[in-house]
């Protein structure tokens, strides 16, 4: 197929040359006869027009009318005859295109075996296997090849099923996203439980948001500070980043740096070092104590 496509576009690139030639040719014959340089063009393009149509036009009266009437004349010809029922035959097995190809001298053959057996008068029997041989020689074929294709596919059907490792696995990943799940809802509850006196409904949800990321992520999210109430302390803020980083299991210093960079207006003042060292401590006055069950 490839090399009939290469053979196609050679053809093509043949007939386009000739016609280029042949209008350079018309051209330069009337640039000789003293016509301007925009006639000599117009001259080129309608040549290669004309000369384009008269190959379409000769390639579809030679496909439409001499073709056939070529191929009538060579089918009376016995070794084309053959070619021609070979190449038309179609393949649809390896196997078919061999049994094409000798079927024809096969019959002839034994055509030629019937008549001289004719001819001399001499009587033989033929021994043809009967129907129901042959079925059952068809049935058995059939039931060795689907035997292989049985076995197959019960094997590949045993593959496909997961291993008791792989189900095990799945089970303890699915019950620890559960877990880390569970976690972060009763941390998102805690924190809006606490802050919903002191924030409104906006910066509540961004501080959600904040407190997500933070749990999902190793690293720290780029925060907008959220400013608090006036109502709230420095101990309270630090009280709370205790609370959520021991639910978390997040170490003391990455969760200081956390409320440090959320709640930037009510620690300003306030190092990391020191909210690092006093989340957990205890003061009479705050609002915000440390809660050791959301811990």
């Amino acid at each position: 197929m490839e090399q009939k496509k290469i053979e196609h576009i050679t053809l093509h690139l043949i007939v386009f040359g000739t016609i280029v030639i042949i209008g350079v040719l018309a051209r330069q014959t009337v640039l000789h006869y003293g016509w301007d340089e925009f006639s000599s063009y117009l001259i080129f393009v309608v040549c290669s027009i004309v000369m384009g149509a008269i190959y379409l036009n000769l390639q579809m009266v030679f496909r439409q009318l001499l073709s056939p009437t070529i191929e009538k004349y060579f089918m009376r010809f016995e070794c084309y005859r053959n070619k021609a029922v070979v190449v038309k035959a179609p393949i649809t097995h390896p196997g078919l295109a061999e049994g094409t190809i000798i079927s024809e001298p096969i019959i002839s053959e034994s055509k030629s075996k019937i008549e001289i057996e004719t001819t001399s008068d001499t009587s033989e029997e033929v021994s043809t296997p009967s129907l129901s041989e042959s079925n059952e020689g068809v049935a058995k074929l059939q039931k060795e090849d689907a035997t292989p294709s049985i076995i197959g596919n019960t094997s590949v059907e045993e593959s496909i099923q997961p291993s008791e490792y792989e189900i095990l696995r799945a089970n303890a990943m699915a019950e620890k996203e559960r877990a880390s799940q569970e976690r972060l809802d009763k941390v998102l509850t805690y924190t809006k439980r606490t802050f919903v006196p002191y924030l409104d409904e906006a910066s509540l949800n961004r501080l959600c948001g904040y407190i997500t990321e933070y749990y999902l992520s190793d690293s720290l999210p780029k925060v907008e500070a959220i400013k608090l109430s006036s109502q709230l302390k420095t101990i309270d803020t630090m009280h709370f980043g205790w609370n959520i980083g021991k639910a978390f299991g997040k170490p003391r210093l990455q969760t200081a740096t956390f409320i440090k960079k959320v709640f930037a207006h009510t620690l300003h003042d306030v190092e990391i070092s020191t909210i690092e060292r006093k989340m957990s401590h205890t003061e009479s006055e705050c609002k915000i104590r440390l809660d050791k069950k959301i811990a």
